[in-house]
Order: structure tokens, then C-alpha cells, then sequence
């Protein structure tokens, strides 16, 4: 994440593009599959240290969010 977004402005703006609209015709399965599981940390991201502290599995810290951004960039520049 080259950090040009806060991760909450991250998280809301790749809710309203993606989720919407899902490019199916546009990403192979592996693409898709890659999204889907950044989409699974991003639509759970918090940034209440009360939610991560009461709920440590079902909300995601900032930090989590941010490597699963870079994990999902180093594995698409990878594919070129």
C-alpha cells in the first residue's frame, strides 16, 4: 500500500467499486480469487480499538488490512 488513501478511505472506496460491480468477465479465477479474499479483510476492517479488543475475530485492524493490500499487490505484479 503505497498509502496515497487512509485505510478507511481504502476500505469504504473498494466496497463501492467492488462490490457493486464485479468485474467477472474482466479477472481471471486467480484474480477474482485474490480480490475476493482482500474483500474478506477489507468489509471487516474497524478503527475502534474497542471492536478488535472485544471481537478479535471477526473485526480487522489497520495493520491487517495493509498487509493483506500489499499481499494482494506483490501477488498481481507477480502475474505480469
Amino acid at each position: 500500500m503505497r498509502s496515497e488513501y487512509d485505510v478507511e478511505t481504502f476500505c469504504n472506496a473498494f466496497e463501492e467499486v467492488f462490490y457493486p460491480d464485479v468485474p467477472f468477465d474482466e479477472l481471471t479465477a486467480g484474480e477474482l480469487l485474490l480480490f475476493e479474499s482482500l474483500a474478506e479483510v477489507v468489509v471487516r476492517f474497524s478503527p475502534f480499538s474497542e471492536d478488535l479488543k472485544t471481537y478479535p475475530r471477526v473485526y480487522r485492524s489497520e495493520e491487517e488490512v495493509k498487509e493483506a493490500v500489499n499481499n494482494a499487490a506483490t501477488k498481481l505484479l507477480q502475474k505480469k
